[in-house]
């Protein structure tokens, strides 16, 4: 009797245009083998490519067979099943022309006598597989230069399938996207490592992008990290180029993780419960202030009574500071925060006064952002000088790659630059100033350490314990608010010229005198509350990152 192997590929890159899946094809050969009468001795199935060779095992192992004799017949359903390359489509026609084998299909028996068909229908293949790669590659280029990433779209966005293929956008996913920039938030932080933000994150809800809802691997997670993609840039074969999709973070902050995955930056682990740890500092060895918790027993009443200390840790030498009862700290930090409080009447006052600057600020803007204008024009004549002298051999390939990649980065930085509306920043700014200063003792009072914590690092700076007295160093900005209200108050809402309050017609600010100066970031730049927004229930939402103020000390200098 006639043995034979049936062979079934289904091509695991083409998986829209498989007319038979394997199973199917595997039932059209037995019924074929059947009704010629040969014993099936073994099926080989798979979904691999079969365009380059040597890449597909089960193929392998049944030419290895062939090749012994222990059979004469193979089964397909289709000639360009068994190959689409001419290595391995040369392999089988030299078995049909010298070894007697036969390829049997459902509508034509190949031998030696018609061996010829056999080179038509793998070159055919072969063409049609080269045909196919050069058209995606074309179209992958295509979709590139106009600015989107091809491929499946990473986690926090979706592709757009409404669109036809080769044309579709990348959007954020509705319901990944937000919790995916919280992620990027609590590692900005300094606070978490990639493991136990993504513990964090998984417990707010985010799952992967699979059906399953399986939660985000920890490797999905690094490579999460490191995807320059959310910055809205992406890289494609070996090239970095600016995207059309939204962004999810800046340059800026992508870097700023970076440096804390890489170890750059310290990560912090939070231990205790106390908000005045790794706050204040002992002001005698520069050490930090640590808490002790001391407990009383009553042998009488047979209860106990904890007490709670902050002492130098006197880590940095020897030290002759004395403990401190948490209750006399808190009473302390209490009466600074009091100290910069300042009143609703007045917040009115310097808003209604402030407003003025903007037509500075808009002059100002307006400026700054033609400088920015005139460079993006530069960065695109030396794009193009840079692709001519690359063209022209004078550069080489890695030289041009490193070079394009930074003008692709100033060029993102520049747009993000013209984007941002510096005058709105101001007023928003000046308005979560405000209403912060007005409202500091209530957000203190909310029963979250993090937050205490940021209040005071808003509030001052040097924190220091000595000789049981909490040192705090205001900032200017809060100084100066409170300093102006007790003006204010005193002149019953007039603010006299000689203390340069206002200006000279005690009408408008001065250009000379001016009140504040630009915001200049964030203080300090990596503290873990950067970019956090308070959980305040009773007062309005308050962002940290915008109610900071630095002030140039020539022009704190001038309200004096």
């Amino acid at each position: 009797m006639n043995t034979c192997f049936i062979y079934c590929r289904k091509s695991s890159e083409d998986k829209e245009r498989q007319i038979l899946s394997l199973d199917d094809q595997e039932r059209t050969c037995k019924e074929l083998a059947k009704d010629k009468g040969f014993a099936v001795l073994g099926v080989y199935k798979e979904s691999k490519s079969a365009k380059r060779p040597d890449h597909r095992p089960e193929f392998s192992a049944m030419v290895e067979r062939v090749s012994k004799g222990e059979v004469k017949h193979i089964l397909c359903w289709k000639a360009d099943r068994l190959c689409r390359n001419a290595k391995e489509g040369g392999t089988l026609i030299d078995h049909v022309d010298y070894n007697g084998m036969l390829i049997v299909t459902p509508t034509m028996d190949y031998d030696r006598n018609n061996s010829t068909f056999l080179f038509i229908e793998f070159g055919m293949a072969t063409k049609f597989s080269k045909d196919l790669s050069d058209n995606v590659k074309r179209g992958m280029n295509t979709k590139v230069q106009n600015g989107w990433r091809p491929g499946s779209a990473p986690l926090g966005y979706m592709n757009d399938f409404f669109k036809p293929k080769g044309q579709k956008e990348v959007l954020p996913d509705p319901e990944r996207f937000d919790l995916c920039r919280k992620w990027w938030e609590i590692m900005m932080t300094g606070e978490e490592t990639v493991v136990s933000s993504l513990k964090k994150i998984t417990a707010m809800g985010l799952r992967g992008k699979r059906k399953s809802g399986k939660p985000v691997s920890t490797t999905e997670a690094f490579r999460f990290f490191r995807n320059i993609f959310y910055t809205g840039m992406f890289d494609y074969n070996g090239e970095r180029h600016i995207g059309k999709h939204k962004s999810m973070i800046t340059l800026d902050e992508y870097q700023r993780v970076q440096d804390i995955i890489d170890g750059r930056k310290r990560v912090f682990k939070q231990r205790n419960n106390f908000y005045f740890m790794k706050l204040l500092k002992c002001g005698e060895c520069g050490a930090a202030i640590t808490a002790d918790r001391k407990t009383k027993h009553y042998k009488r009443s047979g209860t106990s009574q904890i007490f709670i200390y902050a002492r130098c840790t006197k880590k940095l030498g020897p030290c002759h500071q004395q403990y401190l009862n948490a209750d006399e700290v808190e009473k302390q930090v209490r009466e600074f925060i009091a100290s910069l409080e300042i009143k609703p009447a007045f917040v009115e006052w310097i808003k209604k006064s402030l407003k003025r600057r903007n037509e500075r600020e808009f002059d100002f803007e307006r400026a700054q952002k033609g400088k920015l204008s005139k460079r993006l024009d530069t960065i695109l004549v030396e794009k193009k000088t840079l692709y001519g002298m690359k063209i022209d051999g004078m550069i080489g390939e890695e030289e041009y790659q490193k070079e394009k990649a930074r003008l692709l980065t100033e060029e993102k930085q520049t747009k993000e630059g013209i984007e941002v509306d510096g005058v709105a920043s101001w007023t928003k700014t000046m308005e979560e100033t405000l209403h912060f200063a007005a409202n500091v003792t209530r957000i203190f009072n909310i029963d979250d350490i993090e937050v205490k914590r940021a209040v005071l690092r808003i509030l001052g700076s040097n924190l220091f314990l000595k000789d049981r007295l909490v040192r705090i160093n205001g900032k200017k900005a809060f100084v100066f608010l409170k300093t102006a209200e007790k003006a204010f108050n005193e002149k019953k809402g007039r603010l006299e010229p000689e203390n340069s309050l206002i200006t000279r017609d005690n009408t408008t600010l001065s250009k000379n005198d001016s009140d504040m100066e630009r915001v200049k970031g964030v203080e300090p730049s990596s503290h873990p509350w950067e970019g956090r927004i308070l959980p305040v229930n009773h007062t309005r939402i308050l962002t940290l990152k915008v109610i900071i103020l630095e002030f140039d000390k020539k022009q704190a200098g001038a309200w004096k």
